[in-house]
This record gives C-alpha cells, structure tokens and sequence, in this order.
C-alpha cells in the first residue's frame, strides 16, 4: 500500500471516530483568527494601496521573500493553507500566473477580506472556509504542485495531521514551503528571555517557550509554538515529506532590539541557554545575526520539502 493510501486510510479513521479530538482546541482557535488577522481587517481601496501593503509586509522580514517564494508557479496549482486576508494570495495572483490558486482558511472574516482584495487585482480564487482537523482538505489526492503555508502551522491544536493533508493533496515531486516560528532566534532569547521576561517582568511564572507563546499573535493567542530546524523536519517528515532546504528570515522588530544584547549578557538574571545564544552570534556581509550554526538568528523558519 502505498504512503497515500495509507495516510488516507489512517486519518479517515480518526476523522470518523473522533479520536483526532482536539476539536474543542480547534474551535477556539476558529474563534480568535476570526476576531483577529495580521492585517487587523485592514481594507484597501485600490490594487496599487493592496500591493505596496504586500511589499511593506515582506520587507518587515529580511530573507522571507527569497526563501518563501510567491514567483515561479506559472502553470502551477497552488494552494495557499491559512491564507488569512490574502497576502501571499496577491502574491502569487500578482508575480506569478498559477493555473489553479485556491486558499483554505478557518476564519470567515479573513476568507471574505481576501476575496474583496483579490478583485481589486481583477483575480479569482477557489476560498474554502474549512478546518482541517474536523474533515479531510474538500482537495483531490495528488492534485496541488505547490503547498505555500506562511504562519499557520506553529497556531494549529494538531498540526500533524494538517501536514499529512497537504502531504495527500500534492503531486508526487511536488514541493511545499512552510514558514513556523524559530527558536533560535531573536525573538526567544531576547525579546522573550530579556525584554520581557527581566525587564518588563512579564510571564514570570512561565518557562522560555511557554512565555513565548504570549509574545507572538496578542496574549490571548491560544496556540503559538516556536520549533529547531530539526524538530520541525522530523515531523514534516514522518508523513511523508522530504527535506529539501532550510533558511531563516529575520524581523525587522527583532534587529531593533539588537542594541540591548550586551545588556542582556551582563544581566546575571538571563538564564544560560539565552546567554550563551547571545554571546554565540556572528554577523553575516548585510548585518543580520547568525548562530553558532550559521543559521539566521530569526523568527521565521522557513522550509522547502518535496513529495516523492
């Protein structure tokens, strides 16, 4: 049998029998995306405002674009998973010709955001309001080229089971990219660790990774994880995926805090792991941070896997 139909036959029986569970935590989740988006239900009175809001976005995060492409899917099927209110949606409406573009979103509110402002683009999409964790993706097996799902996973009761869909629905040799929070990055070890934690005395009664998940998306998010290159390409890859690139983009906000990194080390209250993070980093030629691994210090993870 193969891994398709054998992911298929899995989740089918979870889906039937409920054990896939976190139903409760889907709709809560269902909830606050509806009441909040990252473009807090901004409208646009023209193509032109929509685009040079596309472009400000990408250039909050250093890297992003390059390494979460909305170019090259000419004649591609592409789906956009969690598309929100559509910026990766004009994205690929705009900079590439896609031969079939669909979004799939929990959120009603974001789903009719999108649709008024792809129009002002004079596109169309196929909008799906679903919830993947209650049914399976109303998608085709092996019928998508391109999987693009930017910010969305990390927010998800089960993101498992989202990733075997969009492992069903895509082409054999057809890619994914997938942006989740990083851990080692900024954000955490000093934003999180030092800003917050030390000198806004904030979540203290949490440890690193769970006072991260009330720094993200608003403190009443009520999912927001942060992962290793290696957590999340395990995972990724126990339904079927197969790793083909990693890189890390870098926010704008967090090169703003850089300044306070030497006061963050000779803090004594910073613990060791955000310590030894901070004294770690090197620079790259346009000055944005690098880990002792060479990878950027940043929030967005940002991979690229293939379906074989």
């Amino acid at each position: 049998m193969s891994l398709l139909s054998r992911l298929k036959r899995a989740y089918s029986a979870c889906y039937r029998s409920g054990s896939l569970a976190p139903k409760q935590g889907s709709t809560v989740v269902e909830e606050y995306w509806t009441d909040h988006n990252v473009t807090l239900h901004r409208t646009y009175a023209s193509a032109e405002e929509s685009f040079a809001d596309v472009c400000w976005r990408n250039a909050q995060y250093f890297r992003y674009i390059d390494l979460m492409p909305v170019t090259g899917a000419d004649g591609l099927s592409v789906l956009d998973f969690g598309c929100g209110p559509g910026y990766d949606l004009v994205g690929f409406a705009t900079e590439s010709k896609p031969k079939r573009l669909i979004g799939i979103d929990v959120s009603s509110s974001s789903l009719a955001e999108a649709k008024a402002r792809l129009a002002l683009h004079g596109v169309t999409a196929e909008l799906r309001r679903h919830d993947v964790l209650k049914s399976p993706l109303p998608i085709a097996d092996a019928s998508v080229d391109l999987v693009h799902s930017s910010g969305v996973l990390h927010h998800m009761p089960a993101m498992e089971v989202a990733l075997a869909e969009l492992r069903r629905v895509l082409k054999p040799g057809g890619q994914a990219q997938f942006m989740v929070y990083h851990a080692d990055s900024l954000w955490v070890h000093l934003y999180v660790a030092f800003e917050r934690q030390i000198l806004q005395g904030l979540d203290l009664d949490l440890d690193l990774i769970e006072a991260f998940q009330k720094s993200t998306d608003g403190p009443d998010c009520p999912i927001s994880r942060c992962y290793t290159q290696t957590q999340f390409t395990n995972i990724a890859s126990a339904v079927g995926f197969q790793f083909d690139s990693f890189g890390v983009a870098v926010s704008a906000w967090e090169m703003s805090l850089l300044p306070k990194r030497f006061a963050a080390i000779m803090d004594a209250r910073l613990p060791a792991q955000s310590r030894d993070f901070l004294v770690g980093l090197t620079f790259d030629e346009r000055g944005l941070p690098l880990t002792r691994a060479g990878v950027h210090a940043g929030i967005d993870a940002c991979f690229r896997f293939r379906a074989v």
